[in-house]
Order: C-alpha cells, then sequence, then structure tokens
C-alpha cells in the first residue's frame, strides 16, 4: 500500500476488505477492526488517506449495536483533526462537502450509541441471536439426522464459541430453543447443550455482555431447563 491511491479506489477498496471479512463469517465488530488494521499505515500518507479512512471506519461503527468506548473517543478525536482545507487541493467542492457532512453526522451519533467496555472483539449478543437463527433457517433438514442438523450448526459457529463465553452459551441457547421450538428429535445434544448450561456461570461473561443482556441470558436459560 506504499503507491499514491485515488479517492475513489480507496473508498472502494476499504468497503470491499469489509465485506470480503464478513463473508468469511466475522463479527461486525471483527472485520471492521481487521479492515482498519490494514489500511492503518496508510493514516500518516496524507489527509485525503486519512479522511477516508476515519470517516469509513466511523460509518461502519454506526452500524454496530454497539460502540467500544475506546474506539468512540478515538473516532472522534481523529474526525475533529481533519485538516479539509488540506483536501481541496486533491478533492473536488463536492467531495470535500460530502465528506465534511458525513463527518459531521458520525461525531454527532455516536454519542447515540450504546457503549460497550469489553476489549475482546466478538459478536454482540443480538446479532449472535439473528446468526444462529439466520443460519439455522437456511438448512435443509431433508435427508439430515436431526444431530447432523446440530453439528452442522456447531461447526459454523466453532470458531465463535472458541472465542468468548458470552458467544459460545448464547449460541448454545439460542440452538437449544430452536430445536425445541422446531420440534426436532435430537435428545442427545440437546442433553449435551443443556448439561453444559447447569454448568454455566454467568459471572464467566465479565463484560462481554451488558447487565440487561445478562438477565436476559438467565431468563432463557432457567425457561429452558425448568421445561425440559
Amino acid at each position: 500500500m506504499d503507491l499514491k491511491w485515488e479517492y475513489k479506489e480507496l473508498v472502494e477498496s476499504f468497503i470491499e476488505d469489509y465485506y470480503s471479512y464478513k463473508q468469511n463469517n466475522m463479527s461486525d465488530r471483527e472485520s471492521l477492526a481487521r479492515t482498519y488494521n490494514e489500511y492503518e499505515t496508510l493514516l500518516n500518507q496524507g489527509e485525503m488517506e486519512k479522511a477516508v479512512i476515519e470517516i469509513l471506519y466511523g460509518e461502519f461503527l454506526l452500524k454496530q449495536s454497539k460502540v467500544l468506548i475506546t474506539a468512540k473517543e478515538k473516532t472522534k478525536e481523529e474526525l475533529l483533526s481533519l485538516d479539509f482545507t488540506k483536501l481541496r487541493t486533491e478533492l473536488t467542492d463536492d467531495e470535500v462537502k460530502e465528506l465534511i457532512s458525513r463527518r459531521d453526522n458520525i461525531v454527532l451519533r455516536l454519542d447515540e450509541k450504546p457503549l460497550d467496555f469489553c476489549s475482546e472483539a466478538r459478536w454482540y449478543y443480538q446479532e449472535i441471536n439473528e446468526n444462529v437463527k439466520k443460519f439455522f433457517e437456511s438448512l435443509s433438514f431433508e435427508n439430515e439426522y436431526a444431530g447432523q442438523v446440530v453439528n452442522h450448526v456447531l461447526k459454523r459457529f466453532e470458531r465463535d464459541c472458541r472465542n468468548t463465553m458470552s458467544e459460545n452459551i448464547t449460541i448454545k441457547v439460542t440452538l437449544a430453543e430452536l430445536l425445541i421450538n422446531k420440534g426436532i428429535n435430537a435428545q442427545e445434544e440437546l442433553n449435551n447443550i443443556l448439561s453444559e448450561l447447569k454448568q454455566f456461570n454467568m459471572e464467566d461473561v465479565g463484560q462481554q455482555l451488558s447487565e440487561e443482556e445478562k438477565e436476559d441470558l438467565a431468563r432463557r436459560i432457567k425457561s429452558l431447563l425448568i421445561n425440559i
């Protein structure tokens, strides 16, 4: 990335790399972190490069359900330090005006986002719930043993189950709920999940979940253990 980038080329490249990570089954937060790391060396190459990278980063940050508090503070600081006067030598007036408008929108909306205080890159609670359900619904149950369905789901989210306790337990709870609600007879696999839930200690998730999320997860686990 030592060559000089054109404005539109840099925009397209950043976005393409972000969605490439997403297609590799990474969370929004990890996809953005990895993309930003790839382009970090460009930040000192010029004001245009810095503006494009920081603004795109900020816009993708807004798409997340939460924002890491340190990321919020750093992003606002970087955005407010942009020198748009320098940009006028590289970009058209319309392009500069657009970037200023986008910068201002990010700075304003970042203050409205729920904060994350855990430094671990991971799927957020509602996001992993939705992704497990989406993947589960995409499976074809024809000519499949119930146990194979469970294995497909656990294989798809194997990396996430190993990543953090919050992801592991949320995936298992969501999967157990789906099996029960769909009336899928996978008792052995379901028993394995329930055994894990019985040993689970909510304190192990630390700040990976908010207090409200912990309460919701605890309610769901209690319901599973009582009704089965």
